[in-house]
């Protein structure tokens, strides 16, 4: 096994916080196409025409805040790649989306029955779980948010070179 330096490049909190947002994106888009596809439902494919813009903004956003790590260009480039990556992966995929839709969800059904989880999750918006596939992978949704946030705060309490 490789052990990483604390100056190694791959420690680096850029890339930890960009890559655990890339995951995340890259994840909710594989499952809303796969339940696009399995549900006959094309407008979940919505997620991806937001995910690749926001990608492109944090990646932008995370380079020129790390090489430019310093000025107040970096400065503001590493919050502006901050604040998406905590409102849009984070808060709208993560805890929405993994959180709510799905282990909220599955809590209600697996834990409480049909009729509890129906009066929470209405059809047609809303599949009760009978897919194993669709319903890990929204659930992955909520603990990859946890830890693209903490590592996104790592980012922001980084010392300042």
């Amino acid at each position: 096994m490789v052990a990483l330096s604390a100056t190694s490049p791959l420690s680096s909190p850029f890339r930890k916080a960009g890559a655990c947002a890339l995951f995340l994106l890259t994840l909710t888009s594989l499952h809303h196409a796969y339940g696009a596809y399995i549900y006959e439902t094309p407008w979940r494919l919505h997620i991806v025409q937001l995910a690749v813009p926001a990608a492109i903004v944090i990646v932008a956003a995370l380079f020129v805040g790390r090489s430019r790590s310093g000025t107040t260009a970096g400065r503001v480039a590493t919050w502006l790649a901050a604040l998406v990556v905590l409102a849009f992966p984070v808060a709208m995929i993560g805890i929405y989306e993994g959180g709510w839709n799905h282990v909220v969800k599955n809590a209600a059904y697996f834990g409480f029955g049909t009729d509890a989880a129906r009066s929470l999750f209405p059809e047609p918006v809303y599949r009760l779980p009978d897919n194993l596939l669709f319903e890990l992978t929204g659930i992955a949704q909520f603990p990859l948010a946890v830890i693209t946030a903490l590592n996104t705060l790592a980012l922001l309490r980084r010392p300042v070179r």
